[in-house]
């Protein structure tokens, strides 16, 4: 992943300030930073109850819910709070901090929560099919949408459309974990020559040499939807969460508003 090093270097700073030691990581299988607080610590999310603090430094592309809830969620089922940094790229810096608090703000990771039903982000996963293939659709990427539906007083159903038309319909969020290829008009997978064959009714309509191909050719790959519940422990506390940018000296921005930290 792409780091701007002087990106990680504030948030490694303001946790230093903060009464912070900062381990800074090179693997990449975690957080680029990571901050343990010591017995003067102040909390990042509440003075009086400092936790360990993941440093996700962030650049213009993934400030986005792919990029983001996926890694606030590894933050919280670790029990650590989470401090994002966004750069300062000219006058962008206070629009991208806007646009985490806004995701990560009320409703908590979700696109909208209305009364028949939530609508959910679209999620960096592909969703897979009982028959060993993927769901895709013959539609735009960007205009995908998943959200729920409450017919009734049960469970609300959950939906994929494109504007008002839908084109896939499972029981419920659940339902995802084991979608049946009846469920979607389109899937792809990849044959044995290496091939993405896209098919349709049980019989093969294109092929394509790659996944961009495949893009290109009208048939993206139906995004996993970003279900909080799916994501985060149940008893989740979803505003242990704050971000900040390098120009911004000792502010972040949480849940509660703009404060300086330290």
């Amino acid at each position: 992943m792409l780091i701007y090093p002087s990106v990680r270097d504030h948030g490694v700073s303001l946790c230093e300030g903060a009464g912070y030691d900062v381990a800074v990581r090179d693997d990449s299988g975690g957080p680029p930073a990571l901050a343990t607080p010591n017995d003067d610590a102040v909390g990042l999310v509440d003075a009086t109850d400092p936790r360990p603090v993941a440093i996700e430094p962030l650049t213009e592309a993934n400030v986005g819910p792919d990029g983001l809830i996926p890694r606030f969620a590894d933050a919280v089922r670790e029990g650590r709070d989470c401090l994002f940094v966004v750069p300062s790229t000219e006058a962008m810096g206070t629009t991208l901090t806007q646009m985490v608090a806004t995701i990560l703000g009320e409703p908590a990771c979700l696109a909208a929560d209305d009364p028949d039903g939530r609508q959910f982000y679209n999620g960096p996963d592909r969703v897979p099919l009982s028959d060993g293939s993927y769901a895709c659709a013959r539609a735009p990427a960007g205009d995908l949408q998943w959200r729920e539906v409450r017919v009734d007083q049960g469970r609300p159903r959950l939906e994929l459309g494109v504007g008002t038309e839908v084109i896939a319909v499972l029981e419920h969020v659940d339902s995802l974990a084991d979608a049946g290829r009846h469920a979607f008009q389109h899937a792809y997978r990849r044959a044995d020559n290496g091939q993405f064959e896209v098919t349709a009714g049980g019989d093969v309509i294109e092929r394509f040499p790659g996944p961009t191909a495949m893009r290109r050719g009208g048939y993206p790959p139906v995004p996993m939807p970003l279900v909080p519940e799916h994501l985060f422990p149940e008893d989740a506390d979803h505003s242990r969460w704050a971000v900040c940018q390098p120009d911004g000296g000792s502010d972040i921005l949480t849940a509660n508003g703009l404060t300086a930290w330290g």
